[in-house]
């Protein structure tokens, strides 16, 4: 598993740093052992001020693995509760794509079984 982390404009602790690259490991674990070949790239920045908005950090993760890639972004007032919106965004993420390629397994299944009936 590779993590790019790249604060533009925040101070980041190296705490926060250990703490946040914990929470966004998490989603690697519906991968199984396809996880270690996943490249994670995380950017921290302060958010532009918006209106009258508290909260000055935005988190930005993209999770690519095997061709495919994954997005989530979170504005909060830290970089821990941006965190943990992020990864609850990337692992509902990941678990509604792999439901829609198991449809799509099954549905093609279920067509081969049809032609194949047909064919007898």
């Amino acid at each position: 598993m590779n993590i790019t982390m790249k604060a533009a404009k925040y101070p980041l602790s190296p705490e926060a740093e250990r703490s946040v690259e914990e929470k966004l490991l998490a989603p690697l674990r519906l991968f199984g052992d396809r996880g270690d070949t996943a490249l994670l790239e995380v950017e921290l920045e302060e958010a532009p001020p918006e209106g009258r908005s508290s909260e000055p950090c935005r988190l930005v993760a993209r999770l690519s693995i095997d061709g495919y890639v994954y997005h989530a972004e979170a504005v909060k007032p830290t970089p821990e509760s941006a965190a943990d919106r992020v990864r609850s965004q990337l692992e509902a993420e990941i678990r509604r794509a792999r439901g829609r390629s198991r449809r799509l397994l099954r549905r093609g299944g279920v067509a081969l079984k049809r032609m194949l009936r047909i064919g007898s």
